[in-house]
């Protein structure tokens, strides 16, 4: 959420105190008020982790090729488990003369790119977007190891 203007973070700030406990003291009495929020959770939210799980186990990403990665990258945009610009981080591609049907660990290779932009001084937002990619094959890659 963007908080454009103190009329939005007022509203948030009165929606978090009326959320929590709140003590009233009028003359002796003491009122303890508590209010409830409800979440609806798409069936989509609660298949994520089973989706997650079925990409993971058909992709290792520390022995992938640059086909195999789109495919893998497709998947995950797919199924909304990630967003657009994440994908566009995850399918760069790490060399100019790269064989698309050689194996590389795609993992390995995103850290020591991350490595080497945080030692170069680049953008806060390039190495927040690699950072987001690196989360994202970690998680695949643990998800394919518990398989």
């Amino acid at each position: 959420m963007n908080i454009n203007n103190n009329i939005q973070a007022n509203h948030i700030y009165q929606m978090q105190t009326t959320d929590s406990n709140v003590l009233k003291k009028s003359e002796d009495t003491i009122q303890n008020r508590t209010t409830t929020d409800s979440v609806n959770i798409s069936s989509a939210g609660l298949n994520a982790n089973s989706n997650w799980q079925k990409i993971a186990d058909n992709y290792d990403v520390t022995n992938i090729s640059q086909n195999e990665m789109a495919s893998m990258v497709t998947s995950l945009t797919d199924n909304k488990l990630i967003s657009s610009t994440d994908g566009l981080y995850l399918m760069a591609p790490r060399s100019m003369n790269l064989d698309p049907d050689v194996k590389f660990d795609l993992l390995a290779t995103t850290k020591k790119s991350l490595a080497f932009d945080k030692a170069q001084g680049a953008s806060a937002e390039g190495i927040k977007n690699k950072e987001r990619a690196l989360d994202i094959l970690e998680r695949l890659e643990n998800l394919f190891r518990k398989a």
